[in-house]
């Protein structure tokens, strides 16, 4: 009974359209008022939730992504993207994938991605006759990109909930990331061969131009070599290494020359209000997580996993799909704080590799992150194509690459190796 109460006031406020940091606190409320818990607890539990100095990492690598993202660094990104693959079929839509895959391993921010590479690239893009839906579909999605490829923001999230090692989960990334890059490529390239986009084509250019562009992008290039480095080497932590990638990428956009003070603030503004979005949402969601356990609603959940989930495959399916009709309603942080607690426990019991099950929740995240009506990066496409842009005109591009990260999803969840493969060849 309890169960169906919870789960009926928190879908009611959700879809009035409250936002999800105040869905769980009113639901978190009401139970403690129903059971006679001072609200207190509240309080403590929410400040609890985030008194973790792993969590220092999101605000840093949300800061460091921004700097890098208006400090020059995609611009650089992008012309090395360009000189590599601009010449394929669709080249510029390619590019556009190249880039979001080489940003997000400098970032770590999905959104961020979304906008500084399409800051860059949807004007171009719509000079080259792209339809604003194809372009949406793809810059929006690509975006994923960042949260797939280390170091991503989200992983640490799940690390540091779900009690997994962040370097081997970072590790874990690596190939599904490219594996995933590699298939959007090879679609926006078909699909911009048979709609027509892209008509402009490159010639040719001198030789020194190659060697110009590619020294101008091995600094950027170097970033995760040094952010993913400290970790493995033991020499810095998940957090520490944060602080690495603000660093670098501060003295990069000043050697660059393109960090005035009145982007500095508006990125230092961006990032507080950010950070203060997703770790308000971690808070409450930790409150709601003591709320679950008190009525032992963790327990009853494994209890009918462990009953109906015959086998560790079975069990990876079911979650999937839970992540999947949850996705369409939420978005991905709270996700992670509240469900990441209660299914890596099972997963255990299940025998299933605390990364592998890590890597299949990350490629669901992903998959959350593109679903409408709240898939954040899906919006994000949206909203920096057209600002009048509804999610239902990316039809049926959207379709697609949901299919593909959908595919990936299974992927990982059929072939562990793909993401054990690194961390048990490196290890931490």
């Amino acid at each position: 009974m309890t169960i169906i109460l919870i789960l009926l006031l928190f879908f009611t406020l959700l879809f009035l359209g409250m936002p999800i940091a105040f869905v769980i606190g009113l639901v978190v409320a009401a139970m403690l008022l129903l059971g006679g818990v001072p609200l207190e607890i509240i309080v403590q539990r929410m400040f609890a939730g985030v008194n973790n100095f792993s969590y220092l990492a999101i605000p840093l690598f949300i800061l460091a992504g921004n700097i890098m993202g208006k400090g020059g660094l995609t611009r650089r990104l992008m012309a090395f993207a360009n000189m590599i693959v601009g010449r394929l079929t669709g080249g510029t839509a390619v590019t556009t994938v190249v880039t979001t895959a080489l940003f997000g391993a400098v970032s770590g921010s999905t959104v961020a991605t979304t906008y500084a590479v399409g800051s860059v690239l949807v004007p171009r893009l719509q000079e080259e006759k792209y339809s604003n839906s194809f372009i949406a579909s793809v810059i929006g999605p690509a975006g994923v990109l960042g949260l797939i490829i280390p170091p991503s923001i989200t992983m640490v999230v799940l690390g540091i909930t779900a009690n997994i090692s962040i370097g081997n989960l970072f590790l874990a990334g690596i190939i599904p990331g490219i594996i995933l890059a590699g298939i959007l490529c090879v679609y926006v390239s078909l699909m911009a061969k048979k709609e027509g986009y892209g008509d402009i084509k490159l010639q040719n250019g001198p030789e020194y131009e190659f060697w110009k562009v590619t020294r101008q992008a091995v600094l950027p290039i170097l970033a995760p070599v040094f952010i993913l480095g400290s970790i493995f080497s033991g020499f810095a932590t998940a957090t520490e290494a944060a602080v690495i990638a603000v660093l670098y990428g501060f003295l990069l956009s000043l050697y660059y020359r393109e960090l005035t003070m009145r982007k500095f603030k508006e990125i230092m503004l961006s990032s507080a209000v950010t950070s203060a979005t997703i770790l308000i949402i971690i808070s409450a969601a930790s409150a709601f997580t003591y709320v679950l356990t008190v009525n032992k609603i963790p327990a009853a959940v494994s209890e009918f996993f462990l009953n109906f989930a015959d086998s560790p495959l079975m069990f990876l399916l079911i979650v999937s799909l839970i992540l999947l009709i949850l996705g369409t309603l939420t978005e991905v942080t709270s996700l992670i704080v509240l469900l990441s607690p209660i299914f890596m426990p099972i997963a255990m019991e299940f025998g299933i590799d605390p990364i592998h099950f890590g890597m299949v929740l990350i490629m669901n995240f992903a998959l959350a992150n593109i679903t409408p009506p709240v898939g954040l990066s899906l919006i994000a496409g949206c909203s920096i194509t057209d600002r009048r842009m509804g999610i239902e005109e990316t039809l049926p591009y959207i379709l697609h690459i949901l299919a593909i990260v959908a595919f990936m999803v299974i992927l990982i969840i059929f072939l562990p190796g793909i993401s054990t493969f690194l961390p048990n060849l490196i290890g931490e």
